[in-house]
């Protein structure tokens, strides 16, 4: 099996960065492209409640704007000596479009974190992780941050 791209979801938190370097380390050892990935959740889940749309429209925008300017950062300052390098920003269910992009991209393994953000949002990115393994069509290898150097 030939592994010529690696996705890495990342989720801008202080532990992405140990990720992504260990991805960057396994692409480079594998001469493969890396495909960094960020999922904006879809906030029309948010309709039902006492919202005004436009009000929902004008927060995605922004919050896809910011997305934005984070990935460019972050690729930036952690892949400067890493040039086969893809930025991906995609809106929607986490676990469906890290899912769905690996298998649009291409890519050959999906290389993501155990834990991301602390607090709830941590016990989340954990429950993403799981649900990446579990509905990944190609391999999956889970670091845990906290662990790993």
């Amino acid at each position: 099996m030939e592994i010529k791209k690696i996705m890495v979801p990342v989720d801008f938190s202080e532990v992405a960065p140990t990720v992504c370097k260990w991805a960057k380390g396994l692409a480079k050892k594998l001469n493969a492209k890396l495909i960094v990935v960020y999922v904006l959740e879809d906030l029309s889940t948010y309709e039902g409640i006492y919202v005004d749309l436009k009000t929902l429209s004008d927060l995605e925008k922004t919050l896809f704007e910011g997305a934005k300017k984070s990935m460019e950062d972050f690729v930036k300052t952690h892949f400067a000596d890493f040039k086969d390098v893809e930025a991906v920003i995609v809106k929607g269910d986490i676990v469906e479009k890290i899912n769905h992009t690996a298998e649009e991209k291409g890519a050959d393994l999906i290389v993501m974190g155990t834990h991301g953000r602390k607090g709830i949002d941590k016990i989340l990115f954990g429950s993403v992780a799981e649900g990446v393994v579990k509905n990944s069509p190609i391999p999956v290898v889970t670091i845990n941050p906290y662990k790993i150097k």
